[in-house]
């Protein structure tokens, strides 16, 4: 075991150290692989010599024959790498050895801000964390290569100032190159299991996304069976309903026909009646068949008795007939009031998401207002409707629909922007003519006149013909200097 020298400033110390623990290590022999000798006859070392050499006994033979292969041997062709192309322009005062540096720096640059617009990509990062992290990948600072031994220990890095014991020396050559190639397969075992646990984590990943999928795929195949089943409820529902008044009207129809049928039973008893009591119609008869004939008064008793009941009867079935027919009108009337308001706010809807991207102007809560009002305005005085006409065709759903409401939105906004081209032409000034020599004609004197017969079309005309004719005056007016061109 060497010894174990200390120096202190002055002071030299020598000592033996402690001995080292003794860890019985089993290690298998290494098995070499098998050797493949050429096959190749001769000798080896003359392959590339025609005929032996005589070198003489000063060597002068073998020097003139190197030097005869040397002449005689093609020589190494001369390469030339030219990169005016690709290097920067130089300055004025520069050497090719800082346009170089420069050259090289530039490209570095390049190269670190391609990784960091890549490195933005990752979720989370920033332009800033990009910046460094391609830095940090760009410059890493050095790996420390630190030896294993062979029972799996790293080997600490040696200090100035610390001795050095048999736990950080090595005995020979051999044990040092062992403890480089246990490093290796250490690193070769780490980055495996590195490879591994980004395998592990990328699989993860895979089957949680996959996870979500399905389950996102459940959820709208839930939804699609709960809207199935809403559906099929209301289908139902609605099913039962129109069963249930079918038979309430089957109900009343029923009575209707016993009141028919119980109504013909009294008239054929009165017939009856006045054909076997002809006393009904005489009070003297009535009188003397009282005296005369008192079974037969009694009889005559019994039969009006059971005609009073039937009337009575009759009387109490038409008081439920009507009474039923009123219940029935009074769930028409509010089912019907239920279904004309869902379709008054399906209409409703409808206009407002298209009146935002056609006419935005009247999207907010002031401009459906002020669009109310014009609305209102263009129904009585351009239609000549009176206020209880309008109300009753919003009522009765004519004015509702979201076509009809759309329909009056457009003729409200091209009659406001008309309103609105007339009062801005009506405060501008006509440009003066500029004088030229000659005949004298006023400048733009065939605009004036084309935008004059526009105007009188406009008048006369409306519809989609109306915004046309208006379109071609707007760019007439603006041909002619008359608008504003801001």
């Amino acid at each position: 075991m060497p010894d174990v020298v200390q120096v202190s400033g002055d002071t030299v110390v020598r000592k033996a150290p402690a001995p080292a623990p003794v860890v019985k290590v089993d290690m298998p022999p290494p098995v070499a692989p098998a050797e493949t000798i050429p096959q190749d006859s001769g000798d080896i070392r003359l392959k590339h010599v025609a005929d032996p050499i005589e070198a003489g006994e000063d060597g002068r033979g073998l020097r003139e024959e190197i030097g005869r292969q040397q002449r005689d041997r093609e020589p190494d062709p001369l390469y030339e790498w030219r990169a005016d192309a690709a290097m920067p322009p130089p300055g004025e005062h520069e050497s090719f050895s800082k346009q170089l540096r420069r050259a090289s720096e530039s490209q570095y640059e390049a190269r670190l801000s391609t990784l960091a617009q890549d490195l933005q990509q990752v979720p989370g990062a920033t332009p800033e964390s990009a910046r460094r992290a391609a830095e940090f990948m760009a410059d890493p600072p050095p790996i420390k290569v630190v030896p294993v031994g062979d029972n799996g220990q790293p080997i600490l890095p040696l200090l100035d100032d610390q001795p050095i014991g048999e736990m950080e020396s090595f005995r020979n050559l051999a044990e040092a190159k062992r403890a480089m190639q246990n490093y290796r397969d250490a690193q070769d075992r780490a980055a495996q299991a590195l490879a591994d646990e980004l395998t592990r984590q990328e699989q993860i990943e895979r089957q949680a996304e996959q996870a979500q999928i399905q389950a996102a795929q459940a959820q709208a195949e839930q939804k699609e069976v709960e809207r199935a089943q809403q559906a099929q409820a209301v289908h139902a529902a609605a099913a039962a309903q129109a069963q249930q008044q079918a038979a309430a009207l089957q109900q009343v129809r029923q009575m209707s026909l016993n009141e028919a049928e119980l109504a013909a039973r009294i008239q054929r008893h009165d017939e009856w009646a006045a054909r076997n009591f002809p006393e009904l119609n005489n009070a003297d008869a009535l009188a003397h068949m009282a005296e005369t004939n008192p079974a037969r008064l009694q009889q005559l008793q019994q039969e009006h008795a059971r005609n009073n009941a039937a009337r009575a009867q009759l009387a109490k079935h038409q008081q439920e007939r009507q009474l039923r027919e009123y219940a029935l009108g009074q769930h028409l009337a509010q089912q019907a009031t239920a279904q004309r308001q869902a379709w008054n706010e399906q209409q409703d809807a409808a206009f407002q998401n298209a009146l935002a991207s056609r006419h935005p102007q009247f999207s907010s809560d002031t401009g459906r207002t002020k669009l109310q009002r014009l609305a209102r305005e263009y129904l009585e005085k351009d239609l000549g409707l009176s206020k209880q006409q309008i109300d009753a065709e919003w009522t009765r759903g004519a004015l509702r629909s979201a076509g009809a409401q759309m329909m009056l939105a457009d003729a409200v906004a091209h009659k406001a922007g008309k309103e609105s081209m007339r009062d801005l032409n009506s405060k501008r000034a006509p440009v003066p003519p500029v004088q030229r020599p000659g005949t004298y004609r006023p400048a733009g004197a065939g605009a004036m006149d084309r935008i004059a017969d526009l105007e009188r079309q406009l008048a006369n005309t409306t519809g989609n013909q109306s915004l046309k004719i208006a379109t071609k005056l707007f760019q007439a007016r603006r041909e002619a200097g008359l608008t504003n061109q801001d």
